[in-house]
């Protein structure tokens, strides 16, 4: 609907419609624009974090377990 009328039959509301259409999606186009430019920083290690919390957690029950033998074999 954003093109006039162009064929044989007679639409006095072609111009009027057009124009409102071609200024709603101007609109919806600006706006799409704008919100492109925002520039999203992309982070290298994602997992890195997570990886590493777990790798952390592992290293803990690990010592835990160690201490805990130690002092088995102390006794």
């Amino acid at each position: 609907m954003s093109r006039e009328n162009t064929s044989s039959v007679d639409m006095a509301n072609g111009k009027k419609m057009a124009y409102f259409a071609s200024q709603e999606k101007a609109a919806l186009k600006s706006e799409i624009k704008r919100g492109g430019n925002e520039v999203v920083d992309q982070v290298v290690n994602a997992r890195k974090a997570a990886n590493l919390a777990t790798a952390k957690a592992k290293a803990k029950k690990k010592a835990k377990m160690a201490k805990a033998s130690r002092k088995k074999n102390k006794k």
